[in-house]
């Protein structure tokens, strides 16, 4: 599936960063420390700051996208402004049709997905909701989905 470097980037740091929609799209460029690998989350829910670890994955797509641009709205629309959530919605929402997915793909789907991958890799929960910027413990158990690899794992250890 063909993409471009923009939006590669912007699925890439929401599936493998756990970002809200709104953190996302008021990252600026100097928000994502290349050298550290991380991303400061200046614009979190109730007013809360956070740094998420930056994937490999994420820090190349970044830096295909970025080239040698090295400020201002990290996500620019075709206008060259701070891309929109509502565009951040329908982006999502068009990658997940041109990927024929069954369901409607939007961006809180791979906040989720995300969570459930670090469950997978064996990331503890009071860590995974650290990542996700969650205060309680009760918020991040609705993202701890287990698949079903996970409860045949868990059943056979009966």
């Amino acid at each position: 599936m063909e993409m471009s470097e923009r939006d590669r980037a912007i699925l890439v740091t929401f599936l493998f960063g756990g970002l809200r929609c709104n953190e996302l799209r008021m990252l600026d460029v100097e928000d994502v420390d290349f050298d550290e690998g991380s991303i400061f989350i200046r614009y979190a829910k109730r007013d809360k700051e956070r740094i998420v670890p930056l994937h490999d994955l994420a820090r190349q797509a970044l830096t295909d996208y970025l080239g040698d641009r090295a400020s201002g709205p990290l996500f620019l629309s075709n206008r060259r402004t701070r891309i929109s959530n509502r565009r951040l919605r329908t982006l999502v929402k068009e990658l997940g049709t041109r990927a024929r997915l069954k369901k409607d793909l939007h961006p809180h789907t791979l906040r989720h997905t995300y969570a459930t991958l670090l469950r997978e890799a064996g990331v503890e929960l009071g860590d995974v909701g650290n990542l996700l910027g969650h205060a309680s413990l009760d918020t991040t158990r609705i993202y701890d989905h287990m698949s079903m690899t996970r409860k045949k794992l868990a059943v056979d250890k009966l």
